[in-house]
């Protein structure tokens, strides 16, 4: 029985850095979106919105990937549990850099921003091959 619980850890692994890599493809389209198309400071409403969802996604996938990170630890396999931490971690660095680019509108922490990003979506979808 020990084996089917640790199949189902490692499936549970598997729909969550699934669900997180689909929410990171929707953020990188919306962080796109926003690139193209805001203005900072914002100066009208549909900014605010297109500002707003990005954001949105961007809590969305600092839940999931905190879920993963769980999922991953939960798996009791150390090659799963340090993409987990990766990804969480790159997600905070990414955080880190979208709260700091929106104070003060300084061009290098967006470049944070898409650095966390990149080794989050790297990590998530490496647990998505690795629980395969």
């Amino acid at each position: 029985m020990e084996n089917t619980q640790g199949t189902v850890i490692k499936n549970l692994v598997l729909v969550v850095s699934s669900i997180d890599a689909f929410l990171m493809g929707l953020l990188y389209a919306a962080g796109l979106y926003t690139l193209l198309y805001d203005k900072f400071p914002i100066t009208q409403t549909w900014m605010a919105t297109v500002l707003s969802t990005h954001i949105s996604l961007a809590m969305l996938v600092g839940f999931a990937t905190a879920f993963l990170f769980v999922a991953t630890y939960m798996s009791n396999v150390k090659s799963l549990f340090y993409l987990g931490l990766a990804s969480i971690l790159s997600v905070a660095v990414a955080a880190a850099g979208g709260l700091l680019f929106y104070a003060g509108y300084n061009p290098d922490f967006a470049y944070l921003m898409a650095f966390g990003f990149l080794g989050a979506f790297i990590s998530s979808t490496g647990c998505i091959f690795y629980s395969i």
